[in-house]
């Protein structure tokens, strides 16, 4: 492969649609980034080899932790059937400035994200990408909620749209919380009139949020 089709986002997309994500290397709760990757199967991995290069020489990527949200990345697109994954390559074909253009937006978000358990979230996003069951553009909204959603915060999301027990005390600061992830809607009452107020509402993507990436019906 000439240097010229070769980069980290091209190498990103081919990984998903390519490999054996079922493979044993992705046990990634306690990767050992000097010993695993110095030697071994997960070096082998086109797109970890490639950051790990990177890494390495010092040109880019610098952290540990950047590796380890990749493989989490990676391991949570595992059970998406290989056949559906490689239907990535007719949309992006090796090559393409869209192959590679996709492969560094993955990335990005992936940098942004401020959770170890975030890119597992990630993954089931892109998943359903793959499956078509969400467009691209549905995908990018959610990323972006994911990038600014505190996981913490989890359980009051939850009760705001199923109010299943248990019960959660919202103070109105972390509902506008959720609204600033995009995952709440803020309805204006009165706006810009004295005494006006804000009410919220549930959202298409708050439900989208958590029936994909929590497995919460709406």
């Amino acid at each position: 492969m000439t240097a010229q089709t070769s980069s980290p986002g091209r190498d990103l997309v081919r990984t998903v649609a390519k490999n054996d994500l079922g493979n044993a290397v992705f046990g990634v709760a306690e990767v050992a980034f000097d010993h695993n990757l110095a030697e071994g199967v997960i070096r082998d991995i086109p797109i970890v080899g490639t950051i790990a290069n990177l890494v390495r020489t010092g040109r880019s990527i610098s952290e540990e932790l950047f590796i380890r949200k990749l493989v989490r990345f990676l391991d949570g697109l595992k059970d998406v059937p290989p056949e559906e994954r490689q239907r990535l390559l007719e949309k992006y074909p090796d090559a393409s400035e869209e192959q590679r253009t996709l492969g560094e937006k993955l990335l990005l978000a992936l940098e942004r994200l401020d959770d170890t358990a975030k890119p597992a979230l990630l993954a089931r996003f892109f998943a359903a990408y793959i499956r078509e069951e969400i467009d691209y553009t549905t995908f990018t909204r959610l990323a972006n909620a994911l990038e600014k959603f505190n996981l913490a915060l989890f359980p009051n999301l939850r009760w705001f749209y199923t109010h299943e027990e248990p019960q959660m005390e919202t103070p109105e600061e972390i509902t506008h919380e959720l609204s600033l992830a995009g995952l709440v809607l803020v309805q204006l009452s009165g706006s810009g009139s004295f005494g006006g107020s804000a009410g919220y509402r549930q959202s298409s993507l708050g439900k989208i949020f958590l029936r994909i990436g929590f497995d919460v019906q709406v």
